[in-house]
């Protein structure tokens, strides 16, 4: 998967740096560009021999010199060179290099337990070669559809995607890649080690260290949680709905299976190439309430979701979503799209829960293109800005926030409001510091000051005795998530670890939460749990998932209320059981499991979570069951089960809450090896 993104970012780059303003078009002839993807391969290729030298021993042969710097490699060729389609010929042996790549690098799991450091010390070397070969390729100026139509034959030759979705997706990200890359001052050092932070090969780029300001904490006696009251009030139950994904094309009868990001839709009535010869059998349509593979959802089935969990849930003080409402369709999308589907959705819920508040977030999906959260005033020549959904989501969101919420929804898709007297949430717009969101490098320093505001807002809190609970989309901590923004995060929650009870996230799609330490220190190389994220898995089954929402209990409606998660489950429909039965039975949801009971919990404190994540490692029958929790019991994931690589990987997202600190992660991957 990370090869296949890396390969995306090339052809990305490659596209956005052709351009340059105020130059009179070349045609492809006298650019030279139609050879450009061949050289792009041969640079992949011969880096991929260095690296093959190298980690044998020398065992293979050497490979000729190669620098993608070098002056004579800079020459373009001349427009009497042989055209691209008989280059890409020539280099066809890369091409299936590059796909083996792919095949393998699909095999192992995420970047962070990698094994194989011949394929990450290529991406590494790769990534930072071809951004610098792409800079000083862009100096001849080629056209804009002459870039655009040889990358789109690149991706579709190294069989990324489809020429459809390759020349669609290209199209998206070619004004504001070209804008980042050609006026700000990034290169390729800095541009690879944020995108490949997961890489044991990449290192931190030092230039791009910062920090945000803390206010000195208060007196140990400030900010207690009064007295309970002797006869404790029922807890505060409110529902986390998260990443539904809403598909308007989704249709029943079409492919699952299509060899594209998305299927069933239209377009997907067909098998990838190699199997066209074949016809679709029964298995091989979607259903009537969704897909187990990569598809999104019916309306029909977020309608039968909300109108159950508003006759099930009468008792709901209020619902937190946290984004990601589109679909995956990454090459499809627009802003009149995303802006119709959240209205679309914000209505139905307002038409089920009309007396209910609802604190949503935006998630990645929502921008457009996918992960772009750029600049507020319009920028280059297309007048590029993230403006437009910030104002969307203002509107979208005014019938449930007060009008201070929505002015800083409109500055950077965040909002801080008082839920009732001593409890408050804040909504942080996390996708700032998606490592794919190309504006983070770009302007790497606390995008739109958020940080610095989520600061002031639990100054605020604190000297008010709030508790607060924090709301996002994309979890800190995770591979995706850049590691100096997590961290800054982190420093944060831990400065007001006593005004801060809980955080919740999604993205995602699966079942779980992250513990979040305090900093380390040498007489603590392992730190103590301080704060909790809870990550709420998807409505959507994108990909081998059943639907899913969240319920939470907290300590709270009473004064002086600690407002901490006492309790929290998750409610499931089988989606092979609901297509079986037919459009006219509306799917059966079910309680899946309750954390303290099917965790065996004594309660949900940070330190509790953190030995259950411990116990996890020598108790197979307690991660076996975590594990069907995690994936909420998709029958297609549960076939695959989970072996020893999989088991940790689960268990180091569980205890890594700041990328650039793995210390606990090292703890679990020790006592594993010591028990296998």
């Amino acid at each position: 998967m990370r090869t296949w993104v890396l390969l995306l970012v090339l052809l990305q780059s490659t596209i956005l740096l052709a351009q340059q303003p105020n130059v009179v078009q070349q045609s492809a002839e006298d650019a030279g560009i139609l050879s450009w993807p061949a050289r792009i391969m041969s640079s992949m290729r011969s880096l991929l021999a260095n690296v093959m030298y190298t980690f044998t021993g020398g065992t293979t042969e050497k490979p000729s010199s190669f620098d993608p710097l070098d002056r004579q490699s800079r020459n373009l060729p001349k427009a009497d060179e042989k055209p691209q389609a008989e280059a890409l010929v020539q280099h066809s042996d890369a091409v299936k290099q590059v796909e083996t790549n792919e095949i393998e690098s699909s095999e192992v799991s995420h970047a962070p337990y990698r094994n194989n450091l011949i394929i990450d010390n290529f991406s590494c070397f790769g990534c930072r070669a071809a951004i610098n070969t792409l800079i000083t390729l862009a100096r001849s100026r080629p056209s804009h559809a002459t870039v655009h139509n040889a990358l789109t034959l690149l991706c579709s030759t190294l069989r990324i995607q489809s020429g459809k979705v390759c020349s669609a997706a290209m199209e998206q990200y070619i004004p504001e890649f070209y804008y980042i890359l050609s006026t700000g001052e990034v290169d390729a050092t800095r541009f690879c080690s944020i995108i490949l932070q997961g890489f044991p090969c990449n290192t931190p780029d030092l230039r791009l260290q910062w920090s945000v300001s803390l206010p000195t904490p208060p007196p140990k006696s400030s900010n207690r949680v009064a007295r309970r009251p002797m006869a404790l009030p029922t807890p505060v139950k409110f529902l986390h709905l998260t990443d539904i994904h809403f598909d308007p094309e989704y249709r029943e009868g079409t492919s699952i299976d299509c060899g594209e990001p998305l299927c069933c839709r239209p377009e997907s009535r067909y098998l990838p190439e190699h199997q066209r010869d074949q016809k679709l059998t029964e298995l091989d349509k979607a259903g009537y309430w969704g897909e187990y593979k990569g598809c999104d959802m019916p309306w029909r089935t977020i309608e039968a979701t909300l109108d159950h969990i508003a006759e099930t849930h009468k008792d709901a003080s209020y619902i937190i979503m946290t984004g990601d409402l589109p679909p995956h369709a990454i090459w499809d999308s627009s802003n009149e799209e995303n802006t119709m589907i959240m209205k679309e959705l914000n209505k139905a819920l307002a038409k089920r829960f009309p007396d209910i508040k609802i604190y949503p977030t935006i998630g990645n999906h929502e921008a457009h293109p996918l992960n772009s959260f750029g600049p507020l005033k319009p920028v280059g020549p297309t007048n590029m800005t993230t403006q437009w959904l910030f104002d969307a989501a203002a509107e979208a969101w005014s019938q449930w926030l007060p009008a201070e919420a929505l002015e800083t929804v409109r500055q950077g898709g965040f909002y801080s409001v008082e839920v009732q007297p001593g409890f408050r949430i804040i909504a942080i717009n996390s996708n700032l510091c998606y490592v794919l969101n190309w504006w983070q490098i770009y302007e790497y320093k606390d995008p739109y000051g958020m940080l610095s505001w989520l600061v002031e807002e639990l100054t605020k809190a604190e000297e008010k005795q709030e508790k607060v609970h924090i709301v996002g989309h994309l979890p800190p901590g995770s591979v995706e998530c850049w590691g100096l923004w997590s961290k800054q995060l982190d420093r944060i929650i831990n400065r007001f670890q006593r005004t801060i009870t809980a955080q919740f996230y999604g993205h995602t799609h699966f079942e779980e939460f992250k513990v979040v330490f305090a900093p380390r220190s040498r007489k603590r190389p392992l730190a103590k749990p301080i704060s909790t994220s809870y990550i709420g898995g998807s409505v959507s089954t994108y990909t081998d998932l059943n639907p899913n929402y969240k319920i939470y209990y907290s300590d709270g409606g009473y004064k002086g209320a600690s407002w901490d998660i006492t309790d929290h489950e998750t409610w499931i429909f089988n989606l092979t059981e609901a297509n079986q039965a037919g459009p006219e039975v509306p799917p059966r949801w079910f309680r899946l499991y309750s954390a303290r009971q099917d965790l065996q919990l004594a309660d949900l404190s940070p330190a509790e979570l953190y030995k259950a994540a411990l116990r996890m490692v020598h108790d197979d029958k307690l991660f076996e069951t975590f594990y069907g929790i995690t994936v909420k019991r998709g029958d297609t994931s549960m076939k695959k089960g989970c072996d020893f690589r999989c088991k940790e990987e689960i268990l180091c997202n569980l205890v890594t809450s700041d990328y650039g600190d793995q210390s606990h992660c090292q703890e679990i991957k020790r006592r594993m090896l010591a028990r296998r």
